[in-house]
């Protein structure tokens, strides 16, 4: 069993294809795991190069936090010859650059004391990670990857969006089956998933042991100014098909006629929105930023009268937690991700609007009735409603956790790990 000296913080070995205090999704996800695990002591993160330098900026600039980048680049594989002209291909780089993060993992524990090893992006239960096997006690995940649309609304998904589905769906079950990934799942000491949807894919004596932990709660946001709320409707996901920004649309119709539509993002779906709010007498309320910088996206977010997340396989959240962790009012599809989320730690549901999914009809009327309800009657409450403290104890928990565990039987460590007093992580748990 390894054990943490009491004498020594915590060593973590973090790896993290994306991770970046300067962007969201993923990139924000990763990085709040990596701020998060650094109260516990310092962490090398293995990253992207593409990300390291805004990192290093970020640290300059806050030296209290212990967190040291280390860009991997990929090796020149054939196959990511492949990236640029296939659906997600940047998968094709990632696998690259997972050997050569594996490779520098291994020599940094070669010549390094490390107490824990995570896997924090990207974060998909079929894929495999090299966390495993260096002889540390590791993490896999947060993992998602699973979750399916609710299947009265997968007309939003077009008949393109469909196929693409389908497609997708069976290349992905048979990666998880690949020995490679089921190493990984069986090897890690402690599996930590996204939400149900993916618990339910994993074997039968992977998914009894694993533990749920959105890491999307653990984004960070920063201090944007106090303002009144104005008559917007913000939608802050990609104009894609999966993001169901045409629910968004629809459900607009339903709001006040003197609030706006804030299309926040850039996409495919763009040029159909465009058509159908004219169709719809609504392209003088309905507004296409495009891709917005970032401290731009906070200062919509905490303008917002709603916010509005109709994504349709969401696991995480990231942008909803942003919403929350500013204050700002929201209209969510209770599915998958975002509903366990504010199942989970939200704190004020004076400020939430819950819609089961229907059909797409049926859907978008909710949304609307919730987006008429919140711009007619603002709550008043401004503060963060995300219970992110409660969380980062509960994250640090596991990591306690891992610490504790015995190595999987089946594959042995490469060499045995040090003998240390788990009981040093408890006063280090105190946020």
């Amino acid at each position: 069993m390894h054990k943490v000296d009491a004498g020594s913080p915590l060593r973590c070995l973090m790896v993290a294809w994306l991770a970046d205090p300067e962007r969201g999704s993923e990139w924000a996800a990763a990085w709040g795991m990596a701020i998060t695990a650094a109260r516990l002591g310092p962490v090398r993160l293995l990253v992207r190069p593409d990300c390291e330098a805004s990192i290093r900026a970020w640290c300059a600039r806050h030296p209290e936090v212990p967190i040291e980048p280390l860009a991997v680049a990929p090796a020149a594989r054939w196959y990511r010859r492949l990236a640029p002209v296939l659906p997600k291909g940047h998968f094709f780089d990632y696998f690259a650059w997972l050997e050569a993060a594996g490779a520098k993992a291994r020599a940094l524990v070669a010549k390094e004391r490390f107490d824990l090893a995570i896997h924090a992006a990207l974060g998909c239960y079929w894929l495999p990670s090299p966390v495993v096997g260096l002889g540390i006690p590791s993490v896999w995940g947060p993992v998602g990857g699973a979750t399916r649309p609710p299947p009265a609304l997968l007309p939003v998904l077009g008949a393109r969006g469909l196929f693409e589905r389908a497609c997708e769906r069976s290349i992905l079950a048979l990666a998880a089956r690949l020995p490679v990934t089921r190493r990984t799942m069986r090897c890690a000491d402690l599996v930590l998933v996204e939400g149900e949807a993916t618990l339910a894919a994993l074997p039968a004596d992977v998914s009894a042991r694993a533990r749920i932990f959105n890491r999307a709660v653990l984004t960070q946001v920063p201090e944007v100014p106090e303002c009144p709320r104005e008559r917007t409707v913000l939608f802050p996901s990609l104009l894609d098909a999966r993001k169901a920004p045409s629910l968004a649309l629809e459900a607009f119709r339903f709001a006040p006629k003197d609030s706006v539509l804030l299309f926040a993002n850039a996409g495919p779906e763009e040029p159909y929105l465009r058509e159908r709010a004219r169709v719809l007498g609504l392209e003088d309320r309905v507004r296409f930023l495009g891709r917005v910088p970032r401290a731009r996206y906070f200062e919509l977010v905490r303008a917002a009268g709603a916010v509005v997340f109709t994504g349709l396989n969401e696991d995480g959240g990231c942008a909803l937690c942003e919403a929350m962790l500013l204050g700002a009012p929201v209209v969510v599809l209770a599915h998958s991700g975002p509903k366990e989320i504010i199942e989970t730690w939200a704190t004020d549901r004076s400020r939430v609007v819950l819609v089961p999914p229907g059909s797409p009809h049926a859907t978008a009327a909710q949304l609307g009735e919730g987006l008429r309800r919140l711009l007619e009657h603002p709550p008043r409450a401004r503060g963060p409603y995300l219970d992110q403290p409660s969380a980062m104890r509960f994250f640090l928990a596991l990591l306690a956790d891992a610490m504790r565990a015995q190595p999987a039987d089946s594959c042995p460590r490469a060499f045995a790990p040090k003998e240390h007093a788990p009981e040093a992580l408890a006063p280090s748990l105190e946020l």
